[in-house]
């Protein structure tokens, strides 16, 4: 997969050429407050509500499910006890998140986080990117609703597809609960990690998440590229070429963006087109 990096004209992105790391922060850090911080045991206790064990048989079948889902317990580092929806999300705030994109030409995109169309757009070969504490690689969903209601309910009917004490000599094997269990992890946190809200979704996020935050190291054969924004100065080119004009980034290519006429949308190039003039990267 290859996805781009917006950055601004910094020292600190050209300390990305440098020192060939990368930074992971944790939700907490993240531009959109909602992103991977939804209160997982809040959206799970609205589906509690929504089915009282004293309504119906049926409801309380319903109910008893919805309970196994979050009946697992931990104690944390306090000696307080928490469940599995808390103790997941505790594990989730610690987590590294790098958020890329899949195109290099939108607007926006360079707005917010390409220094106001003045910075790069630095492309990746993500499936170089090989540290071991990354342990999830994937493109980002967009939804109207967060996921967590209907996956609950889902869970639940999937449960009690096996489980089922209002039934005589009911058993199942132990595997099946192991299975079912890692399965229920597995989908809460990719629902936490990898669903945002459509308002978002002009990003084409691709994400890369570690078990660790802070730098983590790429190597140079995973920069692909640099593309220059349309208000990017002279002085920042110049400082991007002197980088990659060394052994290490021999292979990286680089373009510019342009307006593409007769549209409010944006192409590369690889001639620069408002700087009329340049040593080596026309």
């Amino acid at each position: 997969m290859k996805a781009y990096k917006y950055r601004d004209p910094s020292n600190r992105t050209l300390e990305i050429f440098s020192t060939r790391k990368i930074y992971f922060p944790h939700a907490a850090q993240l531009n959109d407050p909602l992103d991977s911080q939804i209160d997982i045991d809040a959206e799970y206790q609205k589906v509690v509500d929504m089915y009282p064990p004293n309504k119906s048989e049926e409801y309380l079948r319903k109910s008893f499910l919805i309970h196994i889902l979050n009946q697992h317990s931990f104690m944390d580092k306090h000696g307080k006890e928490i469940g599995l929806n808390g103790a997941l999300q505790r594990f989730i705030s610690v987590l590294g998140i790098y958020s890329l994109s899949k195109t290099p030409t939108d607007a926006l995109l360079w707005s917010h986080y390409g220094g106001s169309h003045t910075g790069i757009a630095i492309e990746f070969d993500t499936d170089l990117i090989q540290e071991k504490s990354i342990f999830i690689r994937k493109d980002m969903r967009y939804a109207k609703h967060p996921p967590y209601q209907d996956l609950f309910l889902d869970l639940a009917n999937r449960l009690g597809e096996f489980v089922k004490p209002w039934e005589s000599n009911n058993q199942y094997d132990a595997a099946v609960g192991d299975r079912f269990y890692t399965q229920q992890l597995s989908e809460l946190m990719h629902a936490n990690l990898f669903v945002k809200s459509k308002k978002w979704k002009y990003e084409e996020e691709y994400r890369l998440v570690s078990n660790r935050t802070g730098a983590h190291e790429f190597p140079a054969e995973s920069l692909r590229s640099v593309t220059f924004g349309v208000k990017t100065n002279l002085e920042f080119i110049k400082k991007i070429e002197k980088i990659l004009n060394t052994p290490d980034y021999a292979h990286v290519n680089v373009y510019f963006v342009q307006h593409k006429t007769g549209s409010f949308d944006f192409e590369l190039t690889k001639t620069c087109n408002t700087l009329m003039k340049l040593d080596k990267i026309t």
